[in-house]
């Protein structure tokens, strides 16, 4: 089943310029749990509000802000702590609903799994799932596979190689620049100073939609320090719960191979 568990409380305002690091005390997990496929994901948030670990090997899991909004850069960090499994991390952004939405993932080792092929590397995928529900459009198959179109994914970008791979106990920079030109998106990855992937993507498929955080059978990976520049806020996205206010909208949100 779907699950979606409920966070903290999150004031939406119309626009904001984001400086500081985000707190993400108000975000929520919500994870994809295939039928003979793995657990949940457990999103552990750390003390300060300010980072957060998924800690086991989860179905697709997300860790997302609950905010439909266009028009923002993103910057933070990944680390996978431990040297166990070679699978994904990564973030989604323009997400409507969890069939529909952009996807950078990053393997680390090539691998077969459900009948596909993972290659080694960094990929941006796009999912449009016809129901909006994700156990319903979507499959393990086509999280897995990243070196063609499959099913309701399509391959937009990747940056595959024997040498491609994330390290282990490695932090790595990404900065997304999200729709500031109609139609495009920017993500630059990088390893300290050393560029690894600088790369422009035009697509108008989705506009504006949630971001959020992207882990699928990777236990230990860390995503800390997250700070947003800009961004107009949409709409609230579904299923959140609302309660008008005069200063602007108050939403909830909600929330095995290896």
């Amino acid at each position: 089943m779907l699950k979606r568990i409920a966070t903290a409380l999150l004031i939406i305002t119309p626009a904001f310029v984001q400086a500081d690091a985000i707190d993400l005390s108000s975000w929520s997990e919500l994870t994809l749990d295939y039928d003979g496929g793995q657990s949940a994901g457990d999103w552990v948030l750390a003390a300060d509000n300010e980072s957060v670990k998924q800690v086991i090997n989860a179905d697709p899991s997300f860790y997302l802000n609950n905010l439909n909004q266009t028009s923002y850069t993103m910057d933070g960090t990944w680390k996978v702590e431990t040297s166990s499994d070679d699978d994904y991390m990564g973030f989604v952004f323009g997400y409507q609903n969890s069939s529909n939405f952009y996807l950078f993932d990053w393997k680390q080792g090539t691998q077969s799994y459900v009948g596909t092929t993972a290659n080694e590397g960094m990929t941006i995928k796009k999912m449009t799932g016809a129901t909006g529900d994700g156990l319903v459009d979507l499959s393990l198959a086509e999280f897995w596979e990243n070196t063609t179109d499959f099913g309701d994914m399509d391959v937009l970008a990747t940056n595959h190689g024997s040498d491609k791979g994330w390290l282990d106990n490695r932090e790595y920079t990404f900065h997304l620049d999200f729709n500031l030109n109609p139609g495009e998106f920017h993500i630059n990855i990088k390893d300290g100073e050393t560029e690894l992937w600088d790369v422009v993507v035009t697509d108008s498929t989705f506009t504006s939609g949630q971001f959020g955080f992207y882990n699928y059978s990777q236990a230990n990976v860390r995503y800390a320090g997250f700070e947003q520049t800009g961004g107009v806020i949409v709409d609230v996205p579904e299923p959140a719960t609302l309660v008008i206010l005069a200063s602007g909208l108050l939403g909830f949100g909600f929330a095995r191979r290896k």
